[in-house]
């Protein structure tokens, strides 16, 4: 802060405390280059696609994450004498499908929309596992 900048000194600087120097002017000689915005989906696309492409196994390791839940519904089966966890086994399917398509995707949006498939049929199966759950309490 100088005294210039001190309301009532008498400098030339405007009263309020120190200024911010005035923004830089554009050259018009230099092009802006301007590129596509990006949205929620490309940005997803994006962190997906780079996923897949650092960790080639987690594409198995999925698939026996699911293997592990459908076997365990079907043991509960057995557990529980009863086909209610059964239910849940569909969509691990579904899931399992999408994996496997997902598998040899080089196109981003395919590879989105495999995974997307994945991810909704896994989630409503263990919500499903849960209400299975408490249907049999």
């Amino acid at each position: 802060m100088t005294a210039d900048s001190i309301p009532g000194s008498g400098g030339d600087a405007p009263a309020g405390g120190v200024q911010a120097p005035p923004a830089p002017v554009p050259d018009p000689a230099v092009p802006v280059l301007v590129g596509p915005v990006l949205g929620f989906r490309e940005l997803s696309e994006r962190v997906i696609a780079s996923v897949f492409d650092s960790y080639p196994w987690l594409n198995r390791v999925l698939m026996g994450v699911l293997a592990v839940c459908t076997g365990t519904c079907v043991v509960a089966v057995v557990a529980r004498l009863s086909p209610l966890p059964l239910i849940p086994v569909p969509l691990f399917l579904v899931g399992g499908y999408g994996l496997w398509q997902a598998r040899g995707v080089t196109d981003r949006r395919q590879l989105f929309n495999w995974v997307l498939l994945f991810a909704l049929a896994t989630m409503v199966g263990f919500w499903l596992i849960s209400v299975v759950g408490r249907w049999v309490e």
